[in-house]
This record gives C-alpha cells, structure tokens and sequence, in this order.
C-alpha cells in the first residue's frame, strides 16, 4: 500500500512539472509571436519613409496600415480585416487595426470599395502605434486667417478658434497630409501645424 502511494504521489508530481512546463512553453511561444508580430510593425514604418513630429514626440507612419472602424460591416471591411490578409492585426477602442499583406496597393483598394480606415504610425520612443485623425491642428498668426490658408492649400477648414489662434483642416481625397502639415510649418502665417492623432497604444 506505502508503495502504490509512493508510485501515485511520484506520477503526480512528474505529471504537475509537465504540465507547468507546457503551460510555460506556451506562453513563451505567445510572447515570442507577439514579438514577432510588433517587428512587422517596427519593419513597416521604417520602410514607409515617413516621419513626423506631434507634442514634441516624433512618429513613423505604418506602411499598409490601417485603422478601420469595428461598426465597419461591408464585405470588403470585413475581408481587410480578416487574419488571413493581414501581416499583423491587433484591436484597439472602435477600431481594428491591421497591417495588409497587400500594402498600399490594396488600401488604394479599400478606398475605392468605399471603405473609410484612417492611416497609423508608430513612434520608436514610447513603442506605440497611434491612430492618425485625418486633421491638422494649426496655430495661426494674429495677422493671418484661417479661411486664407484653408484657400492658399485648397485644405478644408473645420474648425476655426479664432480667440486662440488654433484651427483645424482636413485634407482632400489624395492630398498627402504630412506634405501639406511640413508646407504649413513653414507658411509666414503660422506658428506650427501637426498632425492630429485619435489615439495610442502601447504595442504588444
């Protein structure tokens, strides 16, 4: 009887080792894809070429990335977002974020199947990924108006704050955002002009 206890009290011990060796070579396995998954970012935003500045925290656009919105149901949102056409995919308040297999090419595409996404960056410093916005906030000087710089770069103006100084514009359909953001830092009529962010992530 001592000997079958001996034998049933051994099994169990090898048998609970096993088992938190499983458990941690998976979550190592989870945390080395994780890993890999955040270098698909990391390699996609050096290759974008792109940098730029907001809050004084400097940002590298995401080539082929995407924010969609999850309330997004059309067949081609739903298709961007599945797994299979994405090189990563992660999710984040109202929208699901996502690298395509495809790159520009196919969010050319996405925007020509009507589907609204907003680009994303990510910034080496804080190793986030931010959403960008679609808008540039602008601090204008006292001399100049918002509806004159909205006019010089054909921009939309959204919102004027006058008693501040600050406005904000959106570019049109195919207008490079961080061209005409550079373009408007250097306007006499302005004292700074950023690219306006929804939010951030730490990257996992």
């Amino acid at each position: 009887m001592e000997n079958t206890m001996k034998k049933i009290l051994t099994l169990s011990l090898i048998f609970a080792s096993l088992m938190s060796f499983e458990v941690g070579a998976a979550t190592k396995a989870r945390n080395l894809n994780s890993s890999s998954m955040s270098s698909v970012v990391v390699q996609k935003a050096l290759a974008s070429g792109v940098t730029f500045t907001t809050n004084q925290v400097q940002y590298q656009l995401v080539s082929g990335g995407r924010a969609i919105l999850k309330s997004n149901n059309s067949v081609a949102a739903r298709s961007a977002n599945s797994s299979t056409s994405n090189l990563w995919s992660d999710e984040h308040g109202h929208f699901l974020l996502s690298i395509g297999a495809g790159g520009q090419s196919a969010n050319n595409s996405l925007r020509s199947s009507g589907v609204n996404f907003n680009q994303i960056a990510y910034s080496p410093d804080n190793k986030n990924v931010v959403i960008l916005s679609g808008y540039i906030l602008v601090k204008i000087r006292p001399t100049y108006s918002a509806e004159a710089i909205a006019a010089t770069y054909n921009i939309n103006l959204v919102e004027n704050f006058n008693d501040i100084s600050y406005a904000w514009y959106r570019v049109n359909s195919g207008q490079d955002i961080f061209a005409i953001a550079q373009n408007l830092s250097g306007h006499a009529g302005t004292e700074s002009a950023e690219v306006e962010l929804v939010r951030q992530k730490t990257l996992r």
